[in-house]
């Protein structure tokens, strides 16, 4: 169980405007970079909804757990311009992982 890959998914609404969160999570990929277990991470916008998120796959919940804690103790959620009552966060872990690679025909 511990050994399982995780992931966490969190989405929000901010007070900021999608460029200045942009500017935000691309001086963060080299942070990003030094997240100790992180494997992968996928910044998303929802255009109807103006909510931003994150989905983050670290190598087992331990590193999430830790992840986790960091994003709220040392206030790099209120960098974003979170809007409290919005945040949503949600941890499990993977339990099945398939990839696919399409062949496209012309």
């Amino acid at each position: 169980m511990r050994d399982e890959k995780t992931i966490i998914h969190l989405k929000f609404q901010s007070t900021l405007h999608e460029s200045e969160l942009y500017k935000i999570a691309e001086k963060r990929k080299e942070e990003f970079k030094k997240v100790r277990g992180l494997l992968s991470f996928i910044y998303h916008y929802n255009e109807e909804t103006k909510t931003i998120g994150g989905t983050y796959i670290f190598e087992n919940i331990i590193f999430a757990r830790a992840f986790i804690g960091r994003f709220m103790i040392e206030g790099v959620g209120p960098r974003y311009g979170i809007i409290p009552m919005s945040l949503k966060i949600d941890i499990a872990q993977i339990k099945e992982e398939l990839e696919f690679n399409f062949i496209h025909s012309n």
